[in-house]
């Protein structure tokens, strides 16, 4: 006959050391894994819509390796531009500010940030002009600095748009293989989001370091045939916004705790029926 009193002892000591053990789980887990991200700072945030001027945290990194002038060259390693809207307002599109049309009343001022691109109060491609259709899409690479307390994984919620489409890199090294369409070799966080006329979230768990690490920016423009006569075509103009940038625990960490929670709630259950 099983001995009730000795089965809730051992039980409750073996519900102490489970305790115990996931507790020096979730300390460790969270030494290694769950880095706290300060500094990762929005696009366009020290300007009002209206205003316009260099972004201070972002930079205009790489370009591709097919470019040579716009006309007039520059030169990667710059401060973006944060539009003010120009003379005339058109010359930033439409869709990119409240009020004017295609879904630009959220996209322009959300959570104080606003569109940056290449050059000052001008959102023309970084190649203008017809070419002969088709020709491949163009990226610019774009990058701003954040810092982390520790080595580990973090989960990044990115609230974004983009002419016409971005995607999201930590680390790594600039890839032109492609000669229009350079890119990273760092950790993608989620997949590229396309669309420039509403905000939409890219997320996903990437590996940091301790100190300083960088988020880079890929901005694709696509490449569009005339409607009136297919054989020529040209690009639009480029531009991003992140209106929201929210580095959270990483789900893997999440979900070990989650499972360690429920070890522990079948537990004292087991605890209540012995006692």
């Amino acid at each position: 006959m099983s001995n009730p009193l000795f089965g809730g002892l051992v039980a409750r000591r073996f519900f102490s050391a489970i305790v115990a053990g996931l507790a020096l789980a979730v300390s460790t887990a969270t030494a290694t894994a769950t880095p706290i991200i300060t500094g990762l700072h929005l696009t366009g945030t020290e300007y009002s819509v209206g205003t316009g001027g260099q972004d201070s945290f972002w930079e205009v990194y790489a370009f591709p390796s097919a470019y040579t002038s716009i006309p007039g060259p520059i030169t990667p390693g710059y401060q973006a531009w944060v539009f003010s809207g120009g003379a005339p307002i058109d010359n930033v599109p439409a869709p990119w500010y409240p009020g004017r049309g295609n879904g630009g009343s959220d996209n322009v001022g959300a959570n104080g940030a606003r569109w940056i691109g290449l050059q000052q109060d001008n959102a023309n491609a970084l190649f203008p002009g017809n070419y002969p259709s088709p020709q491949s899409d163009y990226t610019v690479i774009y990058r701003t600095a954040f810092q982390s307390d520790s080595t580990g994984v973090a989960y990044f919620k990115l609230l974004t748009a983009a002419d016409n489409a971005i995607s999201f890199f930590v680390g790594g090294s600039v890839d032109n293989t492609e000669i229009y369409m350079p890119t990273m070799t760092g950790a993608q966080i989620g997949f590229e989001k396309q669309g420039l006329g509403f905000l939409g979230w890219v997320s996903g768990d990437v590996p940091v370091v301790a100190g300083t690490n960088y988020l880079y920016a890929v901005v694709r423009d696509r490449f569009q045939a005339d409607t009136n006569n297919p054989s020529i075509g040209n690009y639009g103009q480029t531009g991003f916004l992140v209106a929201a940038a929210v580095p959270e625990p990483s789900s893997i960490v999440l979900a070990g705790l989650g499972a360690g929670v429920m070890a522990v709630g079948a537990i004292r259950r087991r605890l209540k029926r012995l006692a």
